[in-house]
């Protein structure tokens, strides 16, 4: 039962984390910026994308539940404000707004290397959402089993982007940019869906801790 439970977390936090992730979102972004590279230039332009969002997810989900334990908040409580979080991105998404747009505009001051990492990796794909999701996951699967489930969704994901962004130039000619709005709304109304459930889940925590 307990490799069963693991396995039905480990499909969660992989289909939460690539829907805040939402990869699609960042091909415009990153096709300016490898648009006039070869083939070989913008495949290793989507293999460090990865390899950033590798690190900054699988960094948060690591050290996050020592950072959580320094400041004093349970796991219950962290549940409930990510998944107000997710849900809150997820509204955003729904009506195609972008969170980050601020930071991207500060960015733009950045080489076209640098922002590979920023904004591509982060804040685009790997953003406050998605780290705080992750971080969330990882507090929900305490439970189940060590951190390993979310690190390899993580290693998913980082897999997911990588695809995506290697065969960007194609996926952006094919779906076009009302086909992009559709799988961005599509990915909003899931992370709506999995916030409710989190913070639902981390209330009811609350209370069975407390009673």
């Amino acid at each position: 039962m307990a490799r069963y439970g693991a396995i039905g977390e480990f499909l969660q936090a992989t289909i939460a984390l690539i829907a805040i992730a939402n990869p699609v979102a960042a091909l415009p972004v990153f096709l300016s910026l490898v648009a006039t590279d070869d083939p070989a230039a913008r495949s290793a332009a989507a293999n460090r994308v990865a390899v950033a969002v590798f690190a900054i997810l699988a960094g948060a989900v690591l050290v996050g539940r020592f950072v959580l334990e320094l400041f004093g908040v349970s796991f219950a409580a962290f549940r409930v404000g990510g998944g107000l979080v997710v849900t809150l991105t997820g509204l955003d998404m729904l009506r195609r707004r972008d969170p980050m747009a601020e930071e991207d505009a500060a960015a733009t001051a950045l080489s076209a290397a640098d922002q590979l990492i920023v904004p591509v990796a982060m804040p685009l794909i790997a953003g406050p959402g998605t780290i705080i999701t992750a971080m969330t996951m990882t507090a929900r699967t305490s439970s189940v089993g060590p951190p390993w489930v979310v690190v390899t969704a993580v290693a998913v994901v980082a897999a997911v982007v990588w695809g995506v962004l290697l065969l960007s130039g194609v996926l952006h000619r094919r779906i076009g940019m009302r086909g992009e709005a559709i799988v961005v709304r599509f990915m909003g109304l899931v992370l709506v869906a999995i916030g409710a459930q989190l913070v639902l889940g981390g209330i009811a925590e609350f209370f069975a801790v407390a009673s």
